[in-house]
């Protein structure tokens, strides 16, 4: 298999809106991708090759060490398994299933989970959700790839036990734990982007890392420049005391980023959007009892800045600082004999403090404001079980939160209890079928709700009077694992109440507002098959629509793609070779424009150097294919071909 099972995030979920979701999967345009993975899956059922391995990935959050998800709610990949640039985590969890990059490019380049993106989606870096007011939504870009081990990405209709923030899913982030001292190095064209990592770890108990990259204004297929430069610097300290039966776990991530440019259609001749700083720390505290309790602190600073200049018009600076703050703790728990667990959690917000300046084209300051001095409560409590009856798992979740928002003496506050319910059926050691349904929200940022400035995209006025959005999930999923081939296919309605959209007031004004109702809903196909000891090939298809009651499509949708992923892996080699085609696609969303379609292909070479050294070339967009990554209007192409160097050392 190319990709990996894990089992760190809850996403529990009942029985699916079939009827609504098949509807459109009988489409025959939309038949045919299917049908080939149908036909492959077939050719290759029967072949009597070794069993396909398969990895689970335990997170810190899975306090009992077990699986209470569905199979394939959850995917887990390690950015050295990805066959494209390094540059951000939407890279690194492009290549899954129901992902796709989003917004604007450059190193701050956001992403979608099936059609689900900005602040629909809670990212988390250890286990610390990483919360913020980029009108693109929430990003972990600040974290250096080198830095992180795995990402987990959490899809299905049902988030209770996260909470606002969680509607569409979750995106974790785990960070590095060396065994020994490791080394990397790397260097690419077009951008001439360097990179070097040090690590050292015991494997267990402690590690430190270090990772320093920049990298030059890129250029796209047409050799037009793209803004996308940058600097960075990311380190890693990671400590774990046992102390009798407590683990006590401390880590600290921080991160200083400078002259981070804002890859977009305005550069170079109509504007300059770029972050000229950009500071995180990342704190987390951690005491777990065995496998009874499991209590966590944490803290997230940020402070950066973000520059627009109009030509010749006008040039808008924003400061941005805050501090995310909170904790969770809870227990395992047996009830009627099941398994699962129980408790609280709290995500505070303060000092989030938002003010912008504005320079005539002579550089002059013309105006200075304050959008926004607020701060923010989630509290919330929780609880989830599983059941087993034979062949037959079965399980709910139930959570409540309560809120209170405020900005410079406006306030609200608004409570939410949400549920869902899961079930799956082992038919044989082969099939699986499950079903899953729940409720997800989110409440408005404060962003959405008081933020009145100057952004990249023109002037941003918020709406206080914004409602949260409602979400009613189903899923019915279909999995196969045999010998020597494994098969999923996923479909999935979402049904949407008080959607918040980003509309366009004028040209040079935007605001937020409630949509009475809107539905997503699409399908995912993987096949996984392994024709030779060495060999080993995986075939996915996606699509999906979203639309509100009046007929308008949604914006951040995913184009529908289908990807081809070949990995022969020999003594001292590994050959990688991932090739996709995305449809063109003439419908878009509120901020968007049309897609044409297009091919990429991306390879790589590795070999092994004895047991210390490993060397690697890759290349990234080899057909040197000019094609926009993303459907949004101000959307600059992709960098053209890419070609790069990596050297690792593992010191032992």
């Amino acid at each position: 298999m190319l990709y990996y099972r894990a089992s760190n995030h809850p996403d529990i979920g009942g029985p699916p809106g079939y009827r609504r979701a098949t509807r459109h999967l009988s489409m025959k345009d939309h038949l045919r991708p299917l049908t080939l993975i149908t036909a492959l899956f077939t050719a290759t059922i029967t072949s009597a090759e070794p069993a396909l391995e398969e990895v689970r990935v335990v997170g810190q959050r899975n306090l009992l060490n077990q699986s209470l998800y569905l199979q394939g709610d959850q995917q887990s990949i390690r950015p050295d398994e990805q066959v494209s640039l390094n540059r951000t985590v939407g890279d690194i969890i492009e290549r899954l299933p129901g992902v796709t990059l989003n917004g604007q490019g450059g190193l701050l380049q956001s992403y979608s989970v099936r059609g689900f993106s900005r602040w629909r989606i809670r990212t988390e870096v250890d286990g610390v959700p990483i919360i913020t007011d980029r009108r693109a939504g929430n990003s972990a870009s600040f974290v250096p790839p080198e830095l992180l081990s795995n990402v987990t990405v959490a899809r299905g209709p049902a988030s209770s036990l996260y909470g606002s923030g969680a509607l569409g899913g979750t995106v974790n982030l785990a960070s590095i734990q060396p065994d020994g001292v490791e080394a990397t190095l790397e260097g690419q064209s077009t951008d001439n982007a360097i990179a070097a990592t040090l690590g050292y770890g015991d494997g267990e108990h402690f590690a430190g890392a270090v990772s320093v990259r920049r990298a030059d204004r890129s250029e796209d297929a047409r050799g037009r420049p793209l803004n996308s430069g940058y600097e960075q610097v990311g380190a890693l300290l990671k400590s774990r005391i046992e102390l009798d039966s407590y683990d006590l776990s401390l880590s600290w991530l921080p991160s200083y980023g400078k002259d981070i440019g804002k890859s977009n259609s305005e550069y170079p001749d109509r504007g300059v959007s770029d972050y000229p700083e950009d500071l995180h720390s990342v704190v987390s505290v951690q005491v777990q009892n065995a496998d009874q309790w499991l209590a966590r602190l944490y803290h997230h600073y940020q402070d950066w800045e973000s520059r627009t200049e109009r030509i010749g018009v006008r040039t808008n600076v924003t400061d941005y600082k805050s501090h995310t703050l909170g904790g969770m703790a809870y227990t395992a728990t047996d009830i009627l004999s099941g398994v699962g667990r129980s408790g609280v959690e709290w995500v505070g917000r303060r000092g989030v403090e938002i003010s912008d300046q504005e320079f005539n084209a002579d550089g002059e300051p013309v105006i200075s404001s304050e959008n926004i001095d607020g701060q923010e409560d989630n509290l919330a409590a929780f609880v989830d079980q599983q059941w087993q009856l034979g062949a037959l798992s079965y399980g709910g979740g139930l959570r409540y939160d309560y809120i209170d928002q405020e900005d410079a003496g406006r306030s609200r506050s608004d409570n939410k209890l949400n549920g869902n319910l899961s079930a799956s059926w082992a038919a044989n050691d082969a099939w699986t079928v499950s079903a899953s349904a729940g409720t997800g929200f989110r409440f408005p940022s404060l962003t959405e709700l008081y933020f009145n400035g100057v952004t990249p995209r023109g002037e941003t006025v918020g709406n206080p009077d914004l409602a949260p959005e409602e979400n009613l999930g189903f899923q019915l999923g279909l999995d196969y694992q045999g010998n020597a081939v494994s098969a999923s296919l996923h479909s999935y309605i979402n049904d949407l109440d008080d959607y918040i959209e980003r509309y366009r007031i004028s040209d040079e004004l935007r605001s937020y507002r409630n949509l009475d109702g809107a539905q997503i809903w699409g399908f995912e196909a993987q096949l996984d098959w392994q024709s030779h000891e060495q060999l080993r090939h995986s075939l996915s298809y996606q699509w999906q629509r979203g639309e509100d009651d009046d007929g308008r499509w949604l914006s951040d949708l995913n184009p529908p793609a289908l990807r081809y992923l070949l990995e022969w892996q020999g003594q001292r080699y590994r050959v990688q070779s991932d090739l996709s085609y995305r449809q063109e696609r003439d419908d878009f969303g509120e901020g968007e424009q049309a897609l044409d379609s297009a091919v990429i292909w991306n390879g790589r070479l590795v070999r092994q150097f004895g047991s210390r050294w490993e060397g690697e070339i890759y290349a990234n967009n080899l057909l040197d294919e000019l094609y926009l990554g993303t459907a949004d209007e101000d959307a600059a192409y992709q960098p053209g071909r890419t070609i790069g160097v990596r050297l690792r050392w593992f010191g032992g």
